[in-house]
């Protein structure tokens, strides 16, 4: 593509993602200073390429798939976060840890790019876990806290009747803490210190082998579908649907091998940022038209992403 055409498909982006109406030759030709015939010459050049198409006879030209991923990786790598920006991320996730700071990096993410946004974190079985508390909820019930390597906290509930007295408590989250394994195998651990131990504790360690290939559940965190739903493709029932169906199952988004993805079809639009999250990675995936304003949604992604990195432990 020559200099002249790369400038007008620019322009016919940058202007439909802000007014989400064709874009007429005239409006180029005043841009450039050239006449109209000229431009509509290049609109059919870029139409014969793929890049641009007309809605209608008569209508200016809109971005195609193409037009708009050729348009938008001209912002990777991205920039940065201006400073009030970085301010409001600060104030957002300040404290946060676990769960509610997955939660919190969602509601920033939307708040920041004014799209939608799900962040998944996938099941882990290989984290280890590095507290384990026991606690008596009833006569019959016990809670099992435990905080994983990447500091999510799970609890879990079980039912042992008659519920172990506190030394045996202490004795069972004792053989927990020997087992440096990770998560997948602490069942096969418990079960074997249960074999060798006297009949309440091996029956509490027993209970808490059965309940643990639970404590790791893949997770998500989302936030923005109303404001993505505001956007003038929300009259498209089209739309609308492959929105929801991909904002409830991000997956499709979120197995990408690269730090920060733009993906799109005829409908959506999806920015994808790798999140480091402990020894794992949460996907952070932003979703909105593919009228999407990629500069925005790309500095977002991508200083959040620098914000975990550097300046938050999660531990």
């Amino acid at each position: 593509m020559n200099e002249r055409r790369a400038s007008i498909l620019e322009m016919v982006t940058e202007a439909y993602i802000h007014s989400a109406r064709p874009v007429a030759s005239a409006f180029i030709a005043e841009k450039l200073k050239v006449s109209s015939a000229t431009v509509r010459n290049e609109f059919s050049a870029l139409e014969d390429s793929g890049y641009l198409k007309q809605p209608h006879t008569s209508a200016g030209r809109t971005p195609t798939t193409l037009g708009y991923e050729t348009y938008a990786h001209k912002f990777i790598p991205p920039g940065h976060l201006s400073l009030q920006q970085e301010s409001l991320l600060n104030s957002l996730l300040e404290g946060k840890h676990g769960d509610a700071f997955l939660q919190k990096i969602a509601d920033a993410a939307s708040l920041l790019s004014g799209y939608a946004v799900v962040l998944s974190l996938p099941s882990d079985p290989d984290l280890k876990a590095l507290e384990i508390h026991l606690s008596s909820l009833s006569s019959r019930r016990l809670l099992a806290v435990i905080v994983l390597e990447n500091g999510l906290i799970r609890q879990i509930g079980l039912d042992l009747d008659p519920l172990p007295e506190e030394d045996v408590l202490r004795e069972a989250e004792s053989s927990l803490r020997q087992l440096e394994v990770p998560v997948r195998e602490l069942p096969k651990g418990l079960t074997d210190i249960a074999k060798r131990a006297e009949e309440t504790l091996a029956r509490t360690l027993l209970a808490l082998a059965a309940a643990l290939p639970n404590i790791s559940p893949p997770k998500l965190f989302s936030q923005g579908l109303r404001q993505v739903l505001s956007e003038p493709e929300s009259h498209d029932p089209n739309f609308v649907r492959t929105l929801i169906d991909r904002f409830e199952n991000p997956e499709s988004y979120s197995n990408v091998s690269s730090d920060l993805v733009i993906s799109l079809d005829e409908a959506l639009a999806g920015v994808t940022a790798k999140l480091p999250f402990g020894p794992s990675h949460a996907s952070l995936v932003l979703l909105g038209p593919t009228r999407m304003r990629y500069k925005d949604a790309l500095t977002v992604a991508h200083g959040i992403t620098l914000q975990v990195q550097g300046n938050f432990s999660l531990n």
